[in-house]
């Protein structure tokens, strides 16, 4: 067998030094990290440079959510004057901006920050910084630019709203600095507070508004169910007795406590919404010719059922039946019923002639041939405008309402109070339509308003009769006055109503806020105004904290 021949290669010249690297290991690692020194350079810089720059970009963009919030926020109703961002809201953003984003923060430069106003009042935002490189510059990238995008807006959810205004006679007085009565500025307000609401909530979200104008009284009789009132009621009225043999030639007026049947007021059930109207009762003329004079109801009325309470911390609501606001009435008990309101029909027996010379008060009765006060002629039965069930309103509807507002009458705040949360509460008179809806949470609100202390006169036909008459909660000598009276069932009925879970909001408009008034609210939500503009920031403060204020993603 021949021989296989194998080639013979001639190893390279440049082999040699290879080969002596590789035999020589103490090299490689020399080579190797020289060789990889410049892209891993380029690596380590390019993260320390690029973590500045996420590191500044998210506390940018919280600077920018901050700042567009407290924007947002302090808008309120101001967008109502010209639909642009006013330059107090500019002020407070770029305010929270600086503070969370400080000139130079984390090395940036060239900060920017700029708001708009959407045309759904959404506040958007941007901002951007400049983040010089340190490392990276080495390989001529100098710096890196960031920049964010940031929105606010109002996100209402389901709201019940009750306004419960004081529409008393002070309400005709200007407060110092403005120009309308305060009446007036409340109209404006109202108007300005439900067009911030309405323009700021979501599509398909529910916003109702309700009103309890209250003054002596509250005109809430054509609200209520028939079988709610009752058939017959007690009036401090006068009959007249026919002439007597020698002390009452001419005859003579009994002034006393008569009961009276109103069952022609209601409507034609007990589930039938009260039809009121009129009735005749002979107390016109004169007592040997008494003639029929037109008793009216006007939608106010009297409370149901309640006794003289000294302890307020122990009320027995089987007996207080005008400081249970959930209960309904049943239609075989008076005690929990209402009564009708007839102004016409109450006379102020022997606290005051008609020459106001008398002194003093006379639960029995009394005979005279002069003509004591009728309590309406004299101005001392206040009516206000009828209140309105929670709904939703329309800018038409809402204007039309607080454009009929008037101011009468004294200043009792519980009626106030009881009734803004009887029309208000999920649970009581209207629990069917007060209830929440498509098992979405309602949030319920209650805003109190008022321009003045506690102010009761006992010579009013309030909605607890003539009250030195009737005596029915209160009665000259009790241990409470008749204003401490009011006032501790005006806390009472708050308490109540927060026990609902129902926030209450209470402002005081050109009158300094009382202990009362702000234990009612709380901390937070009580607010002293003095005049218009003050009032409007009030509302505007309520409207935010109202709607859910969130960034939009």
């Amino acid at each position: 067998m021949m021989p296989r021949l194998i080639p013979h290669l001639r190893t390279p010249r440049w082999s040699g030094w290879f080969g002596g690297l590789a035999a020589e290991q103490r090299g490689n690692t020399f080579v190797i990290v020289s060789a990889a020194l410049i892209p891993m350079l380029a690596l380590i810089g390019g993260g320390i440079d690029m973590g500045r720059a996420y590191l500044t970009q998210t506390r940018l963009q919280q600077a920018c959510d901050a700042g567009v919030l407290a924007a947002r926020k302090e808008l309120g109703s101001a967008i109502i004057a010209d639909g642009t961002v006013p330059s107090i809201a500019a002020t407070v953003g770029n305010r929270f901006f600086n503070v969370n984003f400080q000139d130079g923060a984390y090395g940036s430069e060239s900060r920017s920050f700029a708001m708009t106003l959407g045309s759904d009042y959404t506040i958007n935002g941007t901002a951007s910084a400049i983040v010089p490189t340190t490392i990276m510059r080495l390989f001529g990238s100098l710096q890196v630019p960031v920049s964010v995008k940031c929105s606010a807006q109002f996100n209402y959810a389901n709201t019940d709203i009750m306004m419960v205004l004081d529409v008393t006679g002070s309400m005709n007085s200007v407060n110092s600095g403005d120009t309308k009565s305060r009446i007036a500025v409340l109209r404006d307000v109202v108007r300005n507070f439900h067009k911030t609401v309405e323009t700021n909530k979501a599509e398909g979200v529910r916003v109702r508004y309700g009103f309890v104008p209250y003054s002596t009284n509250v005109n809430v009789g054509f609200l209520l169910k028939s079988g709610w009132m009752v058939n017959r009621a007690q009036y401090e009225g006068r009959r007249a007795i026919q002439p007597g043999p020698w002390y009452s030639p001419n005859g003579t007026w009994r002034y006393e406590s008569l009961w009276q049947d109103v069952s022609s007021l209601k409507g034609s059930s007990g589930e039938t919404l009260y039809k009121g109207g009129s009735i005749s009762v002979p107390m016109n003329g004169t007592p040997s010719s008494p003639s029929n004079a037109k008793m009216t109801f006007s939608g106010c009325i009297e409370e149901r059922a309640t006794y003289i309470i000294d302890d307020y911390s122990n009320v027995d609501l089987s007996r207080a039946r005008d400081l249970d606001i959930d209960a309904v009435p049943a239609s075989s008990n008076p005690d929990t019923q209402w009564r009708p309101m007839l102004r016409e029909m109450s006379w102020l027996r022997a606290q005051v002639n008609y020459w106001f010379v008398n002194s003093y008060w006379s639960p029995s009765p009394v005979d005279s041939t002069t003509d004591y006060i009728q309590a309406s002629a004299y101005g001392f039965a206040a009516c206000p405008e009828r209140a309105r069930k929670l709904a939703e309103m329309n800018a038409t509807e809402v204007s039309n309402y607080v454009n009929a507002l008037t101011a009468d009458g004294n200043t009792y705040h519980d009626i106030g109070m009881i009734w803004g949360g009887r029309l208000l509460s999920p649970t009581g008179l209207f629990a069917s339509e007060n209830a929440d809806v498509d098992g979405r949470t309602t949030m319920r609100h209650l805003i109190f308003l008022t321009d003045g202390e506690t102010a009761p006169l006992d010579l009013s036909y309030s909605s607890y009769g003539v009250e030195p008459l009737a005596q029915r909660r209160w009665k000259p000598g009790s241990k409470y006055t008749l204003t401490q009276t009011v006032e501790n069932r005006f806390t009472f009925a708050c308490n109540e109503v927060k026990n609902r879970n129902i926030t209450v909001w209470v402002i005081g408009f050109g009158t300094n806020m009382t202990s009362m008034l702000r234990n009612c609210a709380g901390s937070g939500r009580w607010f002293q105004a003095d005049n218009a503009s003050e009032l409007t920031k009030a509302f505007g403060t309520i409207a935010a904290a109202i709607g859910d204020l969130r960034i939009v993603e």
